[in-house]
């Protein structure tokens, strides 16, 4: 690490160290989270798939999440004019819109919130972060609803 790295403490993941090139920018924060404009995405490697958003102001501010693919395979996102110039997704915005890349230009995290003794997702909400520049906003765009880890352990719909 240099001098350039930067440090906060969590605590649920202890003491975190990283440097500036590796944070993501949140222009409008998240919602209910709106003055939280940097985050810093953590990967622990046996606990895979999961990630985690930490807040690189706030030591106690982190969400976890799922890439996607992984509560909904056939997933298909859906970005706005907004979102795409939000994320500053070159090249998106034309006559003939393609959607960008899961896993190449973007990431689409599902955000995990407790529910009773497992946890749910709302896929109709998922966070997108522009892998080329580190800019991400949560997306709004009501088409596959919620999703809840069964005790089978996979993911089913909520009614």
């Amino acid at each position: 690490m240099t001098e350039r790295s930067l440090r906060v403490v969590s605590p649920w993941l202890g003491p975190l160290q990283w440097e500036s090139s590796c944070e993501l920018h949140f222009p409008a924060g998240l919602p209910g989270f709106e003055h939280h404009h940097r985050m810093v995405p953590i990967e622990i490697p046996s606990q895979r798939p999961l990630i985690y958003l930490q807040s690189a102001d706030n030591g106690e501010v982190c969400f976890l999440a799922l890439p996607v693919l992984t509560v909904q395979p056939d997933f298909r996102l859906r970005l706005s004019e907004d979102d795409v110039s939000a994320l500053e997704l070159e090249g998106y915005l034309t006559e003939t819109p393609v959607d960008p890349a899961l896993g190449a230009d973007v990431l689409c995290l599902a955000l995990l919130m407790p529910s009773g003794r497992t946890v749910q997702t709302n896929l109709d909400a998922p966070v997108v972060i522009n892998l080329h520049n580190g800019r991400g906003i949560q997306v709004v765009a009501p088409t596959v609803g919620s999703w809840r880890l069964s005790q089978q352990g996979g993911w089913e719909a909520v009614c």
